[in-house]
């Protein structure tokens, strides 16, 4: 069937008859139950294979050296193809990958090498493909309510996460192998989800194509980069992502494994997730709200130091209960922080450059990520929880004061005067539209920021 070239991205429909978004989100509600449940079930699964936590963090750098490998292409081909085609890609390929741990954890053959290898594929396979799907939400959903599309996403993440723990360890209890049947479906269901939408998702108008074409991937990289790095907020909250990043992620994980090697069931270790999960939940309720009335960048330093003094918390936190609390209090202001900072970059971000910017953006925040399981397997096994969960607070620590002590980020406003900061600072993407009428950063769709309240439904 042929699809139209008018994109969906310029109806102003609320997001819940908005068919495509639907569609698109569906998909995405469906992979990301599968990975949520794999995901916190997969260092738990290398612990009981191998016995070691110092493997589980082998396993877990060499799976993360694998999304970073995959990032710059990845936002290279999400820039110059069919971004709706290369979602069907991810999907076909994470059916594969995971079909073949199935196979591997029921037939006995599991090992640090075997793990290792699927497992870095799989996030190789993941970020060179995944990109498409976020560079096709500013298609399909108006400036005006991308905030609360974002928020959504949060919403929704955090309410698959609030059963994926529990879920986990009860598939785990089962079969080593069931948490990774779950992602196959969830991959599936994504296939069929994707194979539904109907919109034109080709980064640049059909006129565009050949120029496209005949263009460098060097000079395209560097564009990107050009343009990314002359904008000093986005330096900054590069640096605070990366160092939070692999601060917050560090310290759970660690959390985590502490507990599995103290002979904590794994469905109660779950129970620890479903609360931060519970908590994320309750901020995406409130987050559209938020963003739309408070200052963005106040969301954003407000929600880091919130997050930087609990994971401080944790290693003196005598119990799991009060680590639960804790992880309660790191989860609220989440939501808001994620809508307010990713929907004003993916706002004055153009269109043709979603796959490119965001894949150097992953790249900032993510690239210390793959530290996480190995400073947290060697710190269990050769200095112990106690200072290895401090490195990871300090990690924190030092995000936050970059976040307050920088001008940029605390100088934007709430989502209604985006347009007008992005205007005034030289932020705004000025980029044409795919149906021929003009639209830039300052277009009326972002102007109506603040008339979009009756357009909530990932919140």
């Amino acid at each position: 069937m042929h699809r139209p070239t008018k994109p969906v991205h310029g109806t102003h429909e609320p997001l819940r008859r908005n068919a495509e978004y639907r569609r698109w989100l569906v998909g995405d509600v469906l992979l990301d139950a599968g990975a949520g449940i794999a995901a916190f079930a997969f260092p738990l699964v290398t612990l009981v294979v191998t016995g070691s936590v110092a493997a589980v963090g082998l396993v877990g750098l060499l799976e993360g050296i694998g999304g970073l490998i995959g990032m710059i292409p990845g936002g290279l081909l999400a820039d110059r193809f069919d971004r709706r085609r290369l979602r069907l890609l991810a999907s076909a390929t994470g059916i594969l990958t995971q079909a073949v741990l199935v196979a591997v954890l029921v037939g006995g053959v599991a090992s640090v090498p075997v793990l290792a290898a699927l497992a870095g594929v799989h996030r190789l396979r993941g970020t060179l493909l995944g990109f498409a799907s976020d560079a096709m939400l500013k298609q399909i959903v108006p400036p005006a309510q991308l905030p609360r599309a974002i928020s959504i996403n949060e919403g929704r993440g955090a309410a698959i996460e609030l059963g994926s723990g529990p879920a986990s360890g009860a598939l785990l209890a089962v079969h080593l192998a069931l948490p990774a049947l779950t992602l196959v479906i969830g991959h599936v269901g994504s296939l069929i989800a994707t194979l539904r939408m109907r919109g034109d998702y080709r980064p640049r108008p059909a006129e565009s194509t050949a120029g496209l074409s005949r263009s460098h991937v060097g000079r395209d990289l560097f564009d990107a980069l050009r343009w990314s790095i002359a904008q000093p907020v986005r330096v900054q909250l590069g640096a605070v992502a990366a160092l939070v990043n692999l601060g917050s992620n560090g310290a759970l994980l660690t959390v985590t494994l502490m507990l599995a090697a103290r002979g904590v069931p794994a469905a109660q270790i779950g129970l620890l997730s479903s609360v931060l999960a519970a908590s994320i939940l309750v901020g995406a309720v409130l987050a559209p709200r938020i963003v739309e009335r408070v200052p963005t960048g106040i969301v954003v330093i407000g929600g880091l130091i919130v997050l930087a003094a609990s994971t401080l918390a944790i290693p003196f936190a005598p119990s799991p209960w009060m680590i639960a609390v804790l992880y309660a209090v790191m989860g609220l202001p989440l939501p808001a922080l994620n809508a307010g900072s990713g929907g004003f970059f993916l706002h004055i971000t153009p269109t043709p450059m979603q796959g490119r910017v965001g894949a150097l953006n992953a790249l900032v925040a993510m690239g210390l990520m793959p530290l996480a399981p190995a400073i947290a397997g060697w710190g269990l096994a050769h200095a112990g929880a106690p200072v290895t969960l401090g490195v990871f607070a300090a990690l924190c620590a030092l995000a936050a004061v970059i976040a307050v002590i920088g001008p940029h980020l605390r100088s934007i406003p709430a989502a209604a005067g985006w347009v007008e900061h992005a205007r005034l600072t030289g932020l705004a993407a000025d980029e044409p539209r795919t149906d021929g009428r003009a639209d830039d950063g300052a277009s009326a769709d972002g102007a109506r920021v603040a008339d979009e309240d009756e357009h909530a439904a990932r919140g």
